[in-house]
């Protein structure tokens, strides 16, 4: 007999465990199929464990250099520091235990069902033999770790993401190919547990979808603290030597070895489509994922998708946003589209590297008119309190009407930080909004109120703002009264709307 529900969820992730509550919250019929874990890549092999890591990695670094703030340093070694993997996998079963995702699944009468599911029509998959009818699907099976096609990779014992943590001591020496996200908190992580690090970028500076500036800042504090970076490069080949795996790395100039004891490949993630039969049920993947319309459906119109599988923005905040919508649009009347306009995304190296909107490069390309209003952490009160002055707040904003195009911080607590800046951008408040908050003093968040105002020092400075409020200053307000005051209110208000058309 074939079972029937109004939902079937494939992949136990952010994405499968957010659909599944709100849909089981929304009384529907729910099953959630899960070949392995729940909690997926983010609990076991990403965002816990990797934080966990760096956390510890920042501690060691602090105590290293406690002489900075008038205390006793340690220089903690990499043979002081072999509990560290452990503390590592500890986090992540306190992170599971505390979420007790799969009770609360069942609380929302979900369904769980593990296994490998594949399609045999838009609306059946089968499942050990059993077959299973769904009114709707949501698939998230979420993606893994890309290894590139290195000659000799495949005879050394590479790491990913997926294995790194698996580590029970930190390395010697670690040789990062890729300098994306992960490569890089991997590469600040181990350097400061005293792994010998050597990262290795095809691209012309790391993190290259972030501002260029913000992370040429970024690649420059890394390599102050003895990381090798190499940039404009790629491994042409890997072996096991004697002396440990041994990469040739090629760049414009040179061709060079370098010599480690591990690797790990750091080079993106694709979907996670294998053995689903997608054909099947007639939906359309490409190599960078699965095809989705603004609602978030396939190909076909009973079958959704969340998360990684759709092959961008793959952050499990994301995630959690895609699957909402997705149920959002399955169970009730007119359609909600996708909005990816507004995406916070956080490099959580210190110091942190937070952003969203555009950067300055995709700002002029798309010829938008903008300013930079930016504050350094040098000169902001707290963070020169807290031994952190590094990094700095930019904003892009349109000069006379104050829309944000843009925010990227690169400084301590950066991933707090953006969200007043994500507020102001998801409801349409200009950078004055930012500027006129009052802020606590001391915190953080002044420095993003010092950018914000540098929109006022800027619009000032305007010739005809200037002249305007100097007109006012000097002849009008000696003789003030209420028909004066009014009229050089008008006045200068007449003028900014004449050089907002000119704009």
């Amino acid at each position: 007999m074939t079972k029937r529900y109004d939902l079937v969820v494939i992949g136990g992730g952010a994405a499968g465990i957010v659909s599944s509550v709100m849909a089981g919250g929304l009384h529907l019929r729910v099953l959630m199929i899960e070949k392995d874990r729940i909690g997926g890549e983010c609990l076991y092999t990403g965002c816990v464990p990797s934080k966990a890591l760096l956390h510890a990695a920042h501690t060691a670094h602090k105590i290293r250099h406690a002489a900075e703030i008038g205390l006793k340093p340690v220089d903690y070694s990499r043979h002081d520091t072999y509990a560290v993997m452990e503390w590592v996998k500890r986090s992540i079963k306190d992170v599971a235990n505390a979420n007790q995702t799969e009770a609360m699944l069942r609380q929302f009468n979900v369904e769980i069902r593990r296994g490998d599911a594949h399609f045999t029509s838009p609306h059946t998959v089968q499942l050990g033999g059993e077959e299973i009818y769904g009114d709707h699907f949501v698939l998230a099976t979420g993606s893994h770790p890309y290894v590139p096609e290195i000659p000799g990779l495949q005879n050394v014992p590479y790491l990913t993401n997926t294995s790194i943590f698996d580590l029970t001591e930190v390395p010697e020496s670690l040789l990062i190919v890729g300098g994306g996200p992960v490569g890089v908190e991997m590469a600040q992580a181990f350097s400061r547990l005293g792994s010998r690090i050597t990262l290795v970028q095809r691209n012309r500076r790391i993190v290259p979808r972030e501002d260029a500036r913000i992370a040429l800042s970024l690649q420059q504090i890394l390599q102050d603290e003895n990381i090798t970076i190499l940039c404009g490069a790629q491994v042409t080949s890997v072996a096991a030597t004697d002396q440990g795996i041994t990469a040739t790395v090629s760049t414009d100039t040179d061709i060079c070895d370098v010599v480690a004891s591990h690797i790990l490949c750091a080079t993106g993630r694709r979907p996670n489509v294998e053995g689903l039969q997608l054909e099947s049920a007639g939906v359309e993947v490409t190599s960078r994922g699965i095809t989705a319309d603004s609602r978030l459906r396939t190909s076909r119109k009973n079958i959704y998708v969340a998360g990684d599988l759709l092959g961008d923005w793959q952050y499990s905040h994301m995630a959690e946003y895609e699957a909402k919508l997705a149920v959002r649009n399955i169970l009730f009347p007119g359609a909600s589209k996708a909005k990816f306009r507004v995406v916070p995304r956080v490099l959580f190296t210190e110091p942190e590297l937070a952003s969203v909107g555009l950067t300055e490069e995709e700002a002029t390309a798309q010829n938008k008119t903008y300013r930079v209003y930016q504050k350094p952490f040098t000169q902001d009160d707290r963070a020169i309190t807290d031994n952190a002055a590094s990094g700095e707040v930019k904003v892009l904003a349109h000069p006379i009407t104050g829309h944000i195009l843009g925010a990227h911080i690169l400084g301590p607590r950066a991933g707090e930080l953006i969200m007043e800046w994500l507020f102001a951008m998801e409801k349409g408040h200009p950078i004055m909004t930012i500027a006129d908050m009052t802020h606590p003093y001391p915190t953080l968040t002044m420095a993003s109120q010092r950018a914000a105002q540098k929109w006022y020092e800027e619009l000032a400075k305007r010739p005809i703002v200037s002249s305007g409020l100097d007109c006012y200053v000097r002849r009008v307000r000696p003789h003030t009264c209420a028909f004066a005051a009014t009229a050089a209110i008008v006045a200068v208000g007449g003028a900014l709307f004449g050089l907002r058309r000119k704009m």
